[in-house]
């Protein structure tokens, strides 16, 4: 048997016993929607721990590559025809970076949380999707 079985098993052998005796659990742990999905605290900060270290080490990666001046402003000689395309990606990095650091931050407001899980992965997205424009052109 799975552990996923032998866990969705204990909760509803946990819950029926309760329900028996009468009682009520004060802390009943993970509903049984919760466990059969996986929806729990550790499924959703993984995510963002990768947001982070993905985003930190693509713009280190990209200040370390060498540079050419072009309009006044420094481009990686990768993207030397295309400054706006990094500097768009610079920006939707760092703010992946910052929703993603401020969702591990702020676990104890919900939806504060949720709105930054989901603004640092489109922001993630939309970096990802300016590099391949790049790449393609």
């Amino acid at each position: 048997m799975s552990v996923t079985h032998n866990l969705v098993a204990q909760t509803i052998l946990h819950r029926r016993s309760f329900e028996r005796s009468g009682m009520k659990s004060e802390s009943p742990g993970p509903s049984l929607r919760q466990t059969l999905l996986g929806l729990s605290k550790a499924n959703t900060l993984c995510p963002m721990k990768s947001i982070v270290c993905i985003s930190s080490t693509a713009v280190t990666v990209f200040l370390v590559l060498p540079h050419e001046t072009e309009g006044g402003r420094p481009v990686p000689a990768l993207l030397r025809d295309r400054p706006r395309n990094y500097h768009m990606f610079l920006i939707s990095t760092l703010f992946a970076f910052m929703g993603a650091f401020s969702a591990l931050f702020i676990q104890h407001k919900p939806r504060v949380e949720k709105f930054c899980r989901i603004y640092a992965m489109v922001s993630m997205l939309s970096a990802l999707a300016i590099v391949l424009y790049a790449a393609a052109l």
